[in-house]
């Protein structure tokens, strides 16, 4: 069972992917803003992470620089309800997994958390 943290200022959208990851039957970690995902991502061994680029108190981007200082192999989506190029661009520089767009589908949700728990394997095997 895989521990997955969900990043999101928007409570249905995060409890929708909690609940994606829970009959996926993994543990989700819950989280409303970066700062909080920090303190989780410290104290957890998180396996995988999705995380929303607007959010109040800490910014997605933000998370992910400081998430990769803990631990440069972390498998961290970045998703947002309004892409751009400039946010493509940044999450590939800081070494986002991959992004994502909201809404998100359950195949799609599903998906990513199979390939990004690959991805993860693969770096602490390789």
């Amino acid at each position: 069972m895989a521990k997955i943290l969900v990043v999101d200022d928007e409570m249905e959208f995060r409890n929708y992917v909690c609940e994606v990851i829970r009959r996926m039957g993994h543990k989700p970690l819950e989280a409303e803003n970066g700062r909080e995902a920090l303190s989780i991502f410290k104290k957890e061994n998180v396996d995988l992470s999705f995380v929303d680029i607007n959010m109040p108190v800490m910014d997605g981007i933000t998370f992910l620089k400081e998430a990769k200082k803990i631990d440069p192999g972390a498998i961290i989506v970045i998703m947002t309800g309004f892409p751009s190029a400039e946010t493509i661009i940044e999450t590939i520089e800081d070494e986002g997994y991959t992004y994502i767009t909201k809404p998100v589908e359950i195949e799609q949700l599903a998906d990513i958390v199979e390939r990004g728990l690959r991805a993860k394997e693969n770096r602490e095997s390789g």
